[in-house]
Parts: C-alpha cells; structure tokens; sequence
C-alpha cells in the first residue's frame, strides 16, 4: 500500500530550506490551496502606506505538484523582493516572475549587479564585456530556462574565452534566478595565449617612436605605457604629481585595483618624467575600455599616417620582458604589471626565445 503523502510535512520541509537560503518568503496552506507568505509593498488602492506581511494565492493544492510549484514561485517572489523589481501586476491570480522573458531577467539581473556593485568605469566595462555580450545573445523575447542557457552557451566555440566568459555570465544569472543548472562541463580549457616574441619592439625601436608622436600629450601616454607595462586605461589613474619626483608610479585604479608600478628601465622615467610637467589626452568616458578604444583609435591613425610599426599594447609586454631579463623578482613583476605570477608566466613569460637566452648568456661572468 503507497504511503500517504504528508503534505504538512513537505511544507514545513520546504520552509526551512526557504528560511536556510534567507529568501524572506513562506509557504502557507489555507483549506487546500496554497499560498505565498512575505513582507510587501501596499496592493493598489490601499490606504496602507508601508510594507507588511501580506499572501499571495497560487492557486494550486498541497500535492506534490503544487508544492513543487509553490517552491518555484516562492523563490521567484524572493527574487523580484531582493531586486526590487516586485508589483502585484505581475501576481494577479498567483501569477509568478517565471512568466518573464530574457530580456525582463537582464534588466533585473542589471539592477541587482549595481546595488551590489558601485557604478563605476571599472565595474562598468566588466558589466560590459563579462556579462551584457554573452547575455545579448540569449533570445530576448523567450523564457529564460536551464535548457536555454545550455544551448546558447553551446553556440560559443569551445575551449575559446567567448565560451568561458558565458558560461561564468549565464551561470550568475541562473544563480540570481535560483535556477537549477550546471555549466561548468561547458566551460572548457581556454587559457590566455603566451605572447609571440616576434610582436615585440626592440628598446631602440621603442625609443625612436617615442620622438615620432606629434601629439605631446599622447607621447606622454606612450611613455608611460613603455616605461611601466600599463594597461591603456591605468595611465588616467595615475598620480602624476608624485610621478616627478618618485621613480614608482602609483595606480590608484583600474582592472585591477590600486598597485605599485616599477619603472623598468629607470633611465627612462628619469628622460621622461623626472622633474618634467605630465600631462595626458583629456578624455571624457564612461568605462575603462573607452580609454583603451580612443588610444588605439589614435595610434592606428598614426599608423596609417606615419606608419608606425607595433600596437601599443605590446608596450606593456615588451615592459615584462626587460624585467624578466633584468633579473626582477617574479612575485614583484607580477604585482607590478596587476596580475598573479601564474598569469605572469603563461602570458609573459613564454615569449622569451634565443635572442633573450643570448642577452642573458652576455650577462654571465665567465
């Protein structure tokens, strides 16, 4: 003989694993049908004037089916509570946040990121390029499920950064939804490429561009670059005050937050900055991969007009490699460049070739 379904129990069951997860919501039972339980806004036309505990009726009986749907819902009404997206339109006769579309959870998935996060340039361009380029992909008008997700992250090449970048992307919305999926076996094996050693600019050739830019402001943007293997953007969050007097450049932001920068080699700050006013493009933007955009914009001007010969970010790797030669500690040439020395040597490291080996070689006492 089956057993019984204990309704009673499974909804006590269901609000503690409710009451575990902090989702401000519970499950009540009134005759046979179930309801939703939380604290919430005044319904239309009340003369109520602030939140209070208030139900909404699902509409479905204690049976394993509705209490599986009163699960879902719950969570969904604990979602648009904690985004701030709720209004009781969108639970007239029980009606839950499952209802909405992609582009519906983006927006509030937006909102949540920013209450979590300052707005600024930094957490703008990660928004940006981390999460709004692989979530535009999804289709806007569908409902957002796990077989979606899945599908849809499927469509990025494999063991490529756009796939990896997804997976974390669409992995993060689907836990803000609590929605049940596992994408990890997506993720595959991407790891950033090692810099080809034929992309770098000898120091001479380095130095003889640096003559070349017309654009004193921009050359000063090139020097620094150069001289401390920054990222485009970290050249506006330096303080270049202290940098005339002090061989170490201090970032106060970007990518990677506030760090130290070492000068490699030392005579270059000295012929750049040493006693010298600094002074950068003045740019107004709204993210750090602005700054980027608009200095690589300039310097592929320059080069369709004067023909000049390398990308200036590979600035920053020749930078890494005259540390790496000069013998620089690689936990320190790591933290200067802003990155783990894991990074450091799958990146910046595996560029160096026999011309290298040879400088090194010319080094050694016999």
């Amino acid at each position: 003989m089956a057993k019984a379904f204990d309704y009673k129990a499974e909804i006590e069951k269901l609000n503690g694993a409710l009451k575990a997860a902090q989702a401000g919501v519970s499950v009540a039972l009134i005759g046979q049908r179930l309801y939703l339980r939380a604290t919430l806004p005044p319904k239309p036309g009340s003369k109520q004037s602030k939140p209070r505990s208030q139900r909404i009726k699902l509409s479905v009986y204690a049976n394993p089916a509705g209490l599986k749907t009163a699960r879902r819902r719950a969570f969904d009404l604990s979602n648009d509570i904690a985004s701030q997206t709720f209004k009781w339109a969108n639970w007239a006769d029980g009606k839950s946040s499952s209802d909405r579309t992609v582009a519906d959870w983006i927006a509030a998935f937006l909102k949540n990121y920013f209450t979590r996060r300052e707005r600024n340039p930094k957490s703008q361009t990660t928004w940006d390029k981390d999460y709004l380029v692989p979530l535009n992909r999804l289709p806007q008008a569908s409902q957002l499920t796990p077989e979606l997700l899945i599908e849809t992250a499927e469509s990025f090449p494999p063991d490529t950064r756009s796939r990896k970048r997804a997976v974390s992307a669409y992995t993060a919305i689907a836990k803000f939804m609590r929605l049940e999926v596992d994408l990890k076996p997506l993720r595959g094996t991407y790891s950033p490429k090692a810099v080809n050693p034929r992309d770098l600019p000898s120091d001479k050739l380095i130095l003889e561009w640096a003559d070349k830019i017309p654009d004193p402001q921009w050359r000063t943007f090139y020097c620094l670059m150069a001289t401390y293997g920054l990222r485009n953007h970290e050249c506006w969050y330096l303080d270049l005050e202290k940098l005339k007097h002090n061989p170490i450049a201090v970032v106060s932001g970007g990518k990677t937050g506030a760090r130290l920068a070492l000068p490699m080699p030392k005579s270059w700050w000295s012929r750049w900055f040493e006693n010298q006013d600094i002074s950068l493009p003045n740019l107004v933007v709204k993210k750090n991969s602005d700054y980027g955009g608009r200095s690589a914009q300039y310097f592929k001007r320059l080069k369709n007009r004067e023909g000049f010969p390398f990308t200036i970010y590979t600035l920053r790797h020749a930078h890494a490699a005259r540390m790496a030669l000069a013998g620089v500690d690689l936990v320190f040439a790591a933290k200067s460049q802003g990155h783990d020395p894991e990074v450091h040597t799958q990146i910046y490291l595996n560029f160096l070739d026999q011309h290298h080996f040879e400088q090194v070689l010319d080094g050694l006492q016999e």
